[in-house]
């Protein structure tokens, strides 16, 4: 199963090595990757926090500032680790607009070296926030964006050539697995689109089908792969990063709720 590449039980940490280095540096491009907190003083914080720079032997590193909360730390009231930050490091942001920009663009490691960029350190990233690793994160927009393109009417032949794909025995296997369902029997099909929220206290990962919401959880939670499948069993429908109107609802009514201006949400439940 195609979705089954999203959560790949590995670290989401980098290196203690690099990450002590990226705290010692006061490295912003870490921040939301790890959080820094300090045994001497209770105290957790962003890599990139302006505080005076503690002894490595007296830090412990967490994948989310909730772990670190969990485990009695407080936040920090320089670098303030509960804030939302809405940018992408400056590092990935470029790769995140050349993949929505072009959804049938095809990167590989060598790429992602070619211009910098340590392709482990593109995989925990894309783990972390979108649930998933780079490569499947790839694979499943231009599927998606194939999907919806089918769903509006275009001929196969325009999706084949249109989303990167060089045969159509090649797209129809892609596809098949992804949707469990040939291409041509899709047109009235739906899908569950799914969407990375931030929130004060950890990435959410949310899904919504055509009706409503089916999904909202932490991206880091335990048995999340598990979660996935029983979606995809109960709806019958893939799981494929995306947008629609009830996530984008939700999008909003996370962000009033965490500022305090909503008690109540409105968005569909299914």
């Amino acid at each position: 199963m195609q979705c089954m590449e999203q959560i790949r039980m590995i670290s989401l940490l980098p290196p203690a090595e690099e990450m002590t280095q990226a705290y010692q540096n006061g490295d912003e491009s870490y921040d939301g990757i790890f959080f820094v907190a300090v045994r001497t003083t209770g105290i957790v914080c962003r890599p990139s926090c302006p505080a005076r720079k503690p002894y490595p032997q007296n830090v412990e590193f967490f994948a989310t500032v909730r772990e670190a909360l969990f485990a009695g730390y407080r936040p920090c009231k320089r670098c303030h680790p509960l804030e939302i930050k809405g940018q992408l490091p400056e590092w990935v942001a470029p790769l995140v607009t050349e993949i929505e920009g072009n959804p049938s663009i095809r990167i590989q490691d060598g790429d992602l070296r070619a211009r910098g960029v340590d392709p482990a350190r593109v995989r925990r990233f894309f783990i972390k926030r979108y649930g998933m690793t780079f490569q499947a994160y790839c694979r499943a927009r231009r599927l998606g964006v194939a999907f919806e393109a089918i769903r509006e009417g275009a001929t196969l032949d325009h999706v084949v050539f249109e989303h990167g794909y060089e045969s159509h025995s090649g797209f129809r296997e892609a596809f098949k697995r992804m949707f469990g369902q040939a291409p041509g029997q899709s047109r009235e099909g739906q899908c569950i689109y799914t969407a990375w929220l931030e929130s004060p206290i950890g990435p959410l990962i949310a899904g919504a089908s055509d009706e409503g919401i089916c999904l909202l959880e932490f991206t880091d939670r335990r048995m999340l792969e598990t979660q996935f499948e029983t979606l995809q069993r109960i709806f019958k429908q893939a799981l494929v990063p995306g947008s629609n109107e009830h996530l984008t609802k939700l999008q909003e009514e996370v962000a009033a709720y965490f500022e305090g201006t909503l008690r109540q949400f409105t968005v569909p439940l299914v």
